[in-house]
C-alpha cells in the first residue's frame, strides 16, 4: 500500500494491481494513467528522462519539466484537445502555487 500509514485507510482495494498494469508499479503517489476505452494505457506519469532530469513519476506535475511531460501527457489522450484549453491549462500548471 502506497499511502502513508496514517491515511491508509485511503488506499484503493486492488490499486496496486491496477498501477502495476498500467505501468506504474514502482511510481509512487500521485500516479496519473490516459487509458483508452478498452481500458489499454495510452500514456503515464512515467517521465522518460532526459540530459537533466532522471526518468520517473512526475506526481502532480510543478516543475517545467513535468510540466511539459504532462502536456505531451493531454495531447496523446486527447489529440483534438485545442491550443485554447491547452494554454489554459499549461497556464495554470506554471503559475501555481508551490
Amino acid at each position: 500500500m502506497q499511502e502513508q500509514k496514517e491515511k491508509a485507510a485511503l488506499d484503493n482495494p486492488g490499486g496496486e494491481d491496477v498501477m502495476a498494469q498500467v505501468g506504474g508499479k514502482q511510481a509512487g503517489l500521485p500516479f496519473l494513467a490516459f487509458l483508452d476505452a478498452q481500458g489499454d494505457t495510452i500514456v503515464n506519469s512515467i517521465y522518460p528522462g532526459d540530459d537533466k532530469h532522471k526518468p520517473g513519476n512526475i506526481g502532480h506535475p510543478s516543475e517545467p519539466h513535468e510540466v511539459d511531460w504532462f502536456l505531451v501527457m493531454v495531447k496523446k489522450a486527447a489529440p483534438d484537445i485545442t491550443s485554447d484549453e491547452m494554454k489554459l491549462l499549461e497556464n495554470y500548471l506554471r503559475n501555481q502555487k508551490k
